[in-house]
């Protein structure tokens, strides 16, 4: 297994700023026009993939921009609070508001049918793969090495058998539920408000099974503290090359791609989201950057306005179903 080329330290300093990149000699900003600052919104608390990557972001972009990038952490109602600040942001104010998402799910999980005319897609920023881990000190996941190991305890336990996420209504709750669902089998998900409290609580043997991001949970799979049994992703990835997809193991339908995209208030000028997809573009072309990400193990991916609504309307519809069948609620 590939070294992991990061520590959670070095996370929770480019949480906290340190990790941001030095300015880039892009030349001329691209964006021009009322306001002077960027409110990048997070719906999540620091120290996770999408406040971390938020960070990396906030130094080149604002030398792209031309503008002063403010991240700001907004988390709850599993992201739902930041987007309705940007639903309720007008489209021409002096703080240009945007939204770092990972999905609109939060808005299902309270019985809502999601509007994508209530915000402006701007542009995917990246892909990630989640990965499924156990903590073989936890009484009876001891031989736990795969995803039908798993199962198989899971029947034995009938229902009793508790797992986490980073989050209600994450990447990593919903492909465990649908996982239960075409396995017949029943877990408990374990709710927090982000993956670094819930990696504190496998560690500590109180949840065994995490489905997560590797951003917080990959050194200590390093470490041999957890055991990787999985990548959800449709292919392996170098950091954990010995670790089998789900796909492998039998459940294509669960190699889903967890993204993040970049969002704004409705009726957004269509000029202004093109001006923020293309200097989202110019910064992610920058090696630097991509290198950092790939740390984090994302994987940059900026798209248009238009490809951007796209993979969210696709989304929306794959997991709206997974989350009606699996009567999921925040």
């Amino acid at each position: 297994m590939k070294t992991v080329q990061t520590t959670r330290r070095r996370l929770m300093s480019a949480a906290a700023g340190a990790m941001i990149l030095p300015a880039l000699p892009l030349g001329q900003a691209l964006a021009q026009g009322r306001g002077d600052t960027v409110r990048l919104l997070v719906g999540y608390p620091p120290g996770g993939a999408t406040d971390v990557i938020a960070r990396a972001l906030q130094t080149p972009l604002s030398d792209v921009l031309g503008k002063t990038v403010i991240v700001e952490n907004k988390p709850g109602a599993s992201g739902t609070l930041a987007i309705r600040q940007i639903e309720g942001s007008a489209p021409d104010e002096d703080v240009y508001n945007v939204y770092l998402t990972l999905s609109l799910l939060g808005s299902v999980l309270n019985g809502e049918v999601p509007d994508l005319s209530r915000i402006t897609p701007i542009s995917q920023l990246y892909e990630q793969y989640t990965v499924t881990a156990i903590n073989p000190a936890v009484a009876g996941l001891e031989n736990v090495h795969s995803i039908q190991d798993l199962i198989a305890v899971a029947k034995a336990r009938d229902g009793q058998l508790s797992y986490t996420s980073s989050s209600v209504g994450s990447t990593g709750h919903l492909t465990m539920e649908w996982l239960c669902n075409l396995a017949g089998v029943r877990m408990q998900h374990i709710a927090y408000k982000g993956g670094a409290p819930a990696v504190v609580d496998v560690l500590g043997g109180h949840v065994g099974i995490i489905v997560t991001d590797t951003t917080v949970i990959g050194p200590h799979i390093q470490s041999g503290k957890v055991r990787a049994i999985a990548i959800n992703y449709p292919s392996r990835v170098s950091e954990f090359a010995n670790v089998p997809t789900i796909t492998e193991q039998g459940f294509k339908e669960l190699s889903a791609t967890p993204w993040a995209t970049l969002v704004g208030p409705p009726d957004m000028d269509k000029a202004k989201a093109d001006r923020m997809a293309a200097a989202l573009q110019k910064v992610l072309s920058d090696p630097r950057l991509v290198a950092r990400m790939r740390e984090l193990t994302v994987f940059a991916k900026p798209s248009t306005p238009e490809q951007a609504r796209a993979l969210m309307e696709r989304d929306l519809r794959l997991w709206r179903k997974v989350i009606e069948d699996n009567k999921i609620t925040a």
